[in-house]
């Protein structure tokens, strides 16, 4: 089984990030996490886990895991349905947040086109409050 996690800096990012490396331990399952480039960016990554690098954070887990970055794109469902299709992704794991509907409309949803794009589950995850 491979489980695919987007991951981009942030509090929603980080809970799913928990789900997924539970998923892949539970299932024995590999992990691609698509990581946007300032998840790599000591100032901008580290600063949402406590000044823990990212990398850090996967390596400590002794899953099988693929980081591979990803360039800033204007709709980044794109790279992570690319990614689905060409890794023959079992599982996707996204991390979101709630928008107004007026939000959603203006800005689009990644979220909501890979849940109706992707073939395979996907697992969205929001932080605990």
């Amino acid at each position: 089984m491979k489980i695919l996690l987007a991951y981009v800096p942030s509090a929603t990012a980080e809970a799913a990030l928990e789900y997924a490396l539970a998923e892949a331990e539970a299932k024995d399952a590999s992990l691609l996490v698509l990581a946007s480039e300032a998840a790599l960016d000591p100032a901008k990554g580290a600063a949402v886990a406590g000044g823990r690098p990212l990398e850090d954070r996967l390596e400590e887990s002794g899953l099988e895991i693929e980081l591979r970055t990803v360039p800033r794109r204007d709709d980044p469902a794109d790279d992570i349905l690319d990614t689905v299709e060409n890794e023959d992704i079992d599982l996707v794991v996204l991390g979101i947040r709630k928008r107004t509907p007026i939000g959603k409309m203006l800005l689009g949803s990644t979220s909501q086109r890979v849940i109706m794009e992707a073939p395979c589950p996907v697992v969205c995850v929001k932080p605990q409050r």
